[in-house]
């Protein structure tokens, strides 16, 4: 990580600590009572509201607002703040150079655009992926594991259209987002090249090289 991308680090971290420790500072409870209520321990509760150190878990933050009020739009602030934090800690996002949805071209295109959705989700881990990404009505996951780790890292898209929007949920994408995301789909699988078709032989086809084999062998032969 350069100097610069610490420092925007520091920056966002910082911003999410400030926002956590002012909420505890005006609403309360002690220490031991938000931990009695979330069933954290008291030094993860102070870790996550640190301003040092590593980005806290999500979950973690969440149930140090929810301890602390029940007003959902601490809740919203707080992730905002969170996933920003994680986005710069990361460092990821910009390397992606991914378009948008309405931009998207080729398979190269959505590959990063994937990517980015997920960078902007605050990289949550891949079981909290698949679990967001929902299951069939037999309780399969829509998103296996193994092709949520290569779609994140660029290795190949999603298999089919429904796992496609299984890990845009995932990813956090609601349902009224999706139309780019959808016509970007449609683009690259109309530009997927196909196996060319083979002409279907002709069944008098053996037969016909067969005489034309024979004859050739009863051709008189050149001095």
């Amino acid at each position: 990580m350069t100097t610069r991308t610490a420092q925007a680090s520091a920056r966002d971290r910082t911003a999410l600590a400030s926002f956590l420790t002012t909420l505890h500072w005006i609403h309360g409870p002690a220490w031991s009572e938000l931990s009695r209520r979330t069933g954290l321990s008291v030094s993860t509760l102070q870790r996550t509201a640190r301003r040092t150190g590593p980005v806290p878990r999500e979950e973690n933050v969440i149930a140090y607002v929810e301890g602390i009020t029940r007003d959902p739009r601490a809740v919203t602030d707080a992730l905002r703040l969170w996933r920003r934090a994680r986005i710069e800690e990361r460092g990821r996002l910009r390397t992606l150079n991914a378009p948008a949805p309405a931009f998207v071209r080729n398979h190269a295109d959505l590959l990063a655009a994937l990517a980015a959705a997920y960078e902007k989700a605050g990289a949550p881990p891949l079981r909290t992926l698949q679990r967001r990404a929902g299951n069939a009505a037999n309780n399969v996951p829509h998103l296996p594991l193994t092709n949520a780790f290569r779609i994140i890292n660029r290795e190949r898209l999603p298999t089919d259209q429904r796992q496609y929007e299984a890990y845009l949920a995932g990813c956090g994408v609601p349902e009224h987002a999706l139309t780019p995301w959808r016509n970007a789909w449609i683009r690259v699988q109309s530009t997927v090249p196909t196996a060319p078709v083979t002409p279907e032989e002709h069944p008098f086809a053996p037969l016909a090289r067969h005489l034309i084999s024979q004859r050739r062998a009863r051709a008189p032969q050149a001095p």
